[in-house]
């Protein structure tokens, strides 16, 4: 079970554990959403192998946490 997703003003989800492929000039071709966190006027996503992508807090609809 995902312990976290964040919805977008787009409607773009990003749930934890997710697969992406988003950073294949990095020569990663799929990556897993790790976590993410608050940094400044951004939510940053986190991912394997150290990379991260930022969207602005402006962007972001909810996001739903699971109680541990």
């Amino acid at each position: 079970m995902a312990g976290f997703q964040i919805v977008t003003t787009d409607d773009q989800i990003h749930t934890e554990g997710q697969h992406y492929s988003h950073f294949k000039d990095f020569g990663h071709d799929s990556v897993r959403l790790q976590s993410f966190e608050h940094d400044g006027d951004f939510i940053a996503l986190d991912f394997e192998h150290d990379l991260q992508l930022l969207i602005p807090e402006s962007r972001i609809k909810h996001i739903a946490i699971t109680a541990s």
